[in-house]
């Protein structure tokens, strides 16, 4: 009887122990928390939190297919067409301090074609910003422009000639906005980033490559005017430029001056330029931008004054809104030179875009 007892009491032991281990074997872990992007709105739309921080990050760009075409090879360019496809990634991260919003900016960019750069592939504007200061490299004020293609605010009117403003550099800027009133106060390195500065005799046209320049804008009601100065410190010469924008009717006007003392890293394309386009807003996917600007002493000679010449041009560009994210753009411009150094030229361009952006 005892023996009984005792197999009967090992079995249910054996039996308790078995059933434990089975269960252990099917009891699932506990998944671990997963943290869900959330949507940041504090800076705008389409920001969003790098999960585990409280930074915020916007990704845009877009994508751009392109062909330009050209009259003539008066201005000492080719004439025909060409085309290029290009891709722009920008990376936007901001997040709240102590000292008002730290920003940061990424910009990327490739091309098929880019004659301009040297290169397919290259590292665009890109800053640090904190509070109303800016630090890194980027756009200054004359690549803002118009919202057509006709008016140029940072180059000659044949284009390829070498004149023209120098709109992208490393540099400090501060600004001050109080909404319809700001200002900025900046200062440039050129071509800081093509190699070591030092006042070497016998470099080229000098070392003090350094430029200031500032712009003061004020808004009252629809229309928005501001007014530049900038000098170049290598040059000893000085540009001027203002813009003015103006709702007016079923569009928006916008003209643009400037005047350039002598040859400069600001503007120097003419001594003295004006124009203005007219955006019309046909309906609310199509609209069209007629534009016109003359320059006056559009020459150069080799001691950096302005030595005669005038130029004018006009044209029309064309934009159309497909869908959301999706638009065509296209462009017709003539231009005629008057000058004795660069013989009396006349050129029509223009080109088809298409440009998907998000």
């Amino acid at each position: 009887m005892k023996i009984t007892s005792l197999l009967i009491a090992s079995t249910a032991a054996l039996a308790s122990v078995t059933v434990a281990q089975a269960a252990d074997a099917i009891v699932a872990a506990e998944p671990e928390p997963l943290e869900y992007v959330r949507v940041c709105d504090a800076f705008g739309t389409g920001y969003f939190y790098i999960p585990g921080t409280e930074t915020c990050l916007k990704i845009g760009g877009y994508v751009r297919v392109q062909v330009d075409a050209r009259s003539s090879d008066d201005f000492g360019g080719e004439s025909g067409y060409r085309t290029n496809t290009r891709g722009h990634l920008t990376l936007d991260a901001k997040s709240d301090t102590e000292y008002g919003t730290l920003a940061s900016v990424i910009t990327l960019e490739a091309n098929t074609n880019n004659p301009d750069n040297g290169t397919d592939f290259f590292l665009d504007e890109t800053f640090i910003e904190l509070g109303g200061l800016r630090v890194g490299y980027f756009y200054n004020y004359f690549d803002t422009g118009l919202p057509g293609e006709t008016v140029l605010s940072d180059g000659a009117p044949f284009g390829n000639g070498g004149f023209g403003g120098d709109t992208l550099n490393n540099g400090i800027r501060y600004t001050y906005d109080a909404g319809a009133f700001s200002v900025y106060g900046q200062v440039d390195a050129f071509d800081s980033q093509d190699g070591w500065k030092d006042d070497v005799p016998g470099t080229g046209r000098g070392q003090d490559e350094i430029g200031i320049n500032g712009v003061i804008t004020g808004k009252f009601g629809g229309v928005t005017l501001d007014f530049f100065a900038g000098y170049d410190f290598d040059r000893e010469n000085a540009a001027l430029a203002s813009t003015l924008t103006a709702a007016i009717g079923p569009g928006s006007l916008g003209v643009f001056a400037a005047y350039s003392f002598g040859e400069n890293r600001y503007f120097d394309a003419a001594e003295w330029t004006i124009g203005a386009e007219y955006a019309i807003a046909v309906n609310d996917k199509f609209s069209i931008a007629p534009g016109i600007q003359y320059w006056d002493n559009v020459v150069l000679d080799a001691d950096g004054d302005f030595d005669g010449g005038n130029a004018w041009r006009a044209g029309i560009t064309a934009d159309y809104k497909i869908t959301t994210g999706l638009s065509a753009k296209a462009t017709v411009n003539y231009t005629d030179v008057d000058a004795d150094d660069l013989g009396d030229a006349d050129r029509w361009d223009g080109f088809l875009r298409l440009q998907r952006s998000f």
